[in-house]
């Protein structure tokens, strides 16, 4: 088998024997025009039938669409979320490993290969498929998953897919509680918890000030969640701020930034608390109780504080001893 490249980003989804070698090497040596079988992903007794073939770079928006079930969120994949495979995909002008496609009448629906179809879009290369009409629902469904062994989809993203689990199961009749969802998806039902509540609770907006939703892990999310829970509209406001400030990505690395991004949105500067209750605030007078202890302060300018008036205060004040 040829060394693998970073432009080479096949998987072993299934690893199913064929015949001398696996499924990656089947793929690994399509060339365009061949037409090639292979088992089908929910089904290894059930064929594919594949052809081969080269999307121009001008048409991959038009002939082709992500699976809408893939765990790749689209939106979130920019030049930082496929700098692995982009320079060799911009030197060679196209994907070397095909990805895989659905066809599905004029469009072919990408199952395995977002994120070549991503890099080939950024890069202005050709896009490289091998591309059938024989799969199916259950077929797609298994590549959703298996396609992610390269690079796991983010926190936030996976909890996006949990959240799908969660709605079949409750369609089901079931709870579609945590440890239900971690059965079927592998999973500690903590890791599902995590990944959940990082979806429902922190918007996509947030995840695009990162440099990739994967720098968007865990503890990050707690804090973020945390912040977004007990601080809702200082932490709107934080956003608003750090969507103005683009120099924060100058001279950082993108751990660095991410850090930088994290802390920004979850440090709070502390509100000045008011301690004094203004009972009386005139020209020349003023007169505030402290609300923590009840002392009365009084300030009177001395341009109205005649010697009688200051003489008659205090016989007043004396008073109260």
């Amino acid at each position: 088998m040829a060394t693998k490249r970073k432009n080479d980003t096949r998987v072993d989804p299934f690893a199913s024997p064929v015949e001398a070698g696996s499924l990656d090497a089947l793929l690994e040596q399509a060339k365009v025009g061949d037409v090639i079988t292979m088992p089908a992903p929910s089904d290894p007794n059930r064929q594919i039938r594949l052809l081969c073939e080269v999307i121009p770079f001008s048409e991959i928006e038009l002939r082709t669409q992500v699976y809408g079930k893939n765990r790749r969120v689209q939106s979130l994949l920019n030049e930082r979320s496929v700098a692995d495979i982009l320079p060799a995909i911009m030197h060679d002008g196209r994907n070397l490993h095909p990805a895989l496609c659905w066809q599905q009448g004029d469009v072919c629906h990408v199952l395995s290969g977002t994120r070549r179809r991503k890099a080939c879009i950024l890069a202005k290369a050709d896009y490289v498929v091998l591309r059938s009409a024989d799969f199916t629902e259950a077929d797609a469904q298994v590549l959703a998953v298996s396609s992610d062994q390269y690079i796991a989809p983010s926190l936030w993203e996976l909890g996006q897919a949990y959240q799908q689990t969660k709605n079949e199961l409750q369609a089901q009749g079931k709870k579609g509680s945590y440890r239900e969802i971690a059965q079927l998806e592998g999973v500690s039902h903590t890791a599902i918890a995590d990944a959940l509540k990082a979806y429902e609770v922190i918007p996509e907006q947030v995840l695009k000030f990162y440099p990739t939703a994967n720098h968007l892990g865990r503890e990050a999310a707690k804090k973020l969640i945390l912040a977004i829970t007990e601080q809702p509209e200082r932490f709107r406001l934080k956003v608003a701020e750090l969507e103005a400030q683009p120099e924060l990505d100058d001279g950082l690395s993108d751990d660095k930034k991410a850090m930088v991004v994290t802390k920004f949105l979850t440090t709070f500067e502390e509100e000045k608390v008011q301690r004094n209750e203004v009972l009386l605030d005139g020209d020349f007078i003023k007169l505030q109780r402290n609300m923590k202890n009840g002392d009365v302060t009084v300030k009177i300018d001395n341009r109205v504080l005649t010697d009688k008036r200051l003489e008659q205060l205090q016989k007043l004040l004396a008073s109260y001893n």
